[in-house]
């Protein structure tokens, strides 16, 4: 066995190690630079550290148990097939805004793009049960940063997470094939949601999939702000549209600030509760973004100019975007309300902007021309 593989096995049973405190570990690991530097020290040094007696042992030299050594083989099985990978903290591909963290993962399963680990990134999170504004805005953002040249960093979630990685990926091209970077918080082989296996599977293709689980681990609640200090650490900020005041996007948000990166917020209705959250982060400091080049200009990049037409925040110079010639006033007026909310036909009506059946007439005109979809009763803008 290589010097290598044998560095490998020990980082894997180190992981799966039972009885010891995984962020102990990493810290030591972090503070001495690598796993050599780590075996070489102390056994005083290893106690202060917090290690325990199943890692000191390990590190000692000690054979690994049944138990470990199935473990371990599992992992490189899973590792030796086509575009599967194992990345250690001494690894040449581990992502070094990850290293700046205060408890770095000791190991990473990806599946996908390893190149893409080290792309400059930016998280864009927010809830899972987004509107059709929060989900547009998500989209919309996602394409025009990644068109820069930003790799869209997210978490596979339901809402603003899967559209922001579907808009990466839509956008995808010579100028930045590895386009987003979805972090599990389950076990890289048990995809959660389940309804997302296309989305992953093209993730993997452009871009690259993220666990700091083990095989097989399950989608556990408390395992997914890890995720989210994951998301965060990869990224060198983290953008929030549209979050609840209880929301595990603000976690993201407060772990951004814990790592010194920049936190960014797409402002939202006042009666919407799905933006309050990002309502309280710019209070506290988060920047107000209502364009995609308020970031690149943060950022440092290349502005091509205001960004693409295809999806509004309603706020700034995005509402007098080009329409059909043939609208009628009434059906402008509507496309202008509905580029800053969602609304049902009765606040049209008590609006008092036309009868009854002008208003059924002009909607169902631009529902037919694709302008506008109902779901649900609420009209918004396709």
């Amino acid at each position: 066995m290589s010097y290598d593989d044998a560095q490998l096995r020990l980082t894997l049973a180190l992981f799966h190690c039972k009885g010891g405190h995984a962020p102990a570990l990493s810290r030591a690991l972090k503070k001495e630079g690598s796993l050599a530097a780590l075996v070489a020290t102390s056994i005083e040094k290893q106690l202060n550290y917090g290690l325990s007696a199943a890692q000191r042992a390990l590190l000692g030299g000690d054979a690994f148990g049944d138990d470990l050594q199935v473990l371990c083989d599992n992992d490189l099985a899973w590792s030796a097939k086509a575009g599967n990978h194992l990345i250690t903290y001494d690894s040449n591909f581990y992502p070094e805004r990850l290293r700046e963290t205060d408890c770095p993962p000791l190991l990473l399963y990806v599946r996908g793009s390893l190149a893409t680990l080290g792309a400059l990134q930016l998280a864009i999170v927010g809830s899972r049960n987004a509107s059709d504004y929060g989900l547009r805005n998500a989209y919309w953002m996602a394409r025009e940063l990644c068109k820069a040249g930003v790799t869209v960093c997210s978490g596979l979630a339901l809402g603003v997470d899967a559209s922001a990685h579907r808009g990466a990926l839509d956008a995808a091209g010579l100028e930045n094939p590895q386009s987003t970077v979805a972090v599990l918080g389950t076990g890289i082989d048990r995809l959660y949601p389940p309804a997302h296996r296309d989305l992953f599977e093209r993730i993997t293709e452009c871009g690259a999939v993220v666990s700091e689980f083990p095989l097989g681990m399950r989608a556990y609640a408390y395992n997914f702000p890890r995720r989210n200090r994951l998301i965060s650490g990869l990224s060198v900020g983290v953008l929030v549209i549209e979050a609840a005041i209880k929301s595990g996007s603000l976690i993201t948000a407060r772990y951004a600030c814990e790592q010194n990166r920049d936190v960014y917020a797409l402002p939202s209705l006042l009666s919407n509760p799905q933006g309050r959250g990002c309502h309280e982060l710019i209070k506290q400091g988060a920047m107000l973004v209502d364009d995609p080049n308020d970031i690149l200009i943060e950022l440092g990049l290349k502005v091509p100019g205001r960004a693409g037409t295809l999806s509004p925040t309603g706020f700034g110079s995005h509402l007098g975007l080009a329409e059909p010639d043939d609208l009628m006033p009434l059906q402008r007026k509507l496309l202008q309300r509905l580029r800053t909310e969602d609304c049902l036909f009765d606040s049209f009506l008590d609006a008092d902007l036309a009868s009854f059946s002008a208003l059924n007439h002009a909607l169902l005109d631009l529902e037919v021309r694709g302008l506008v979809t109902c779901r649900g009763g609420r009209y918004s803008v396709a």
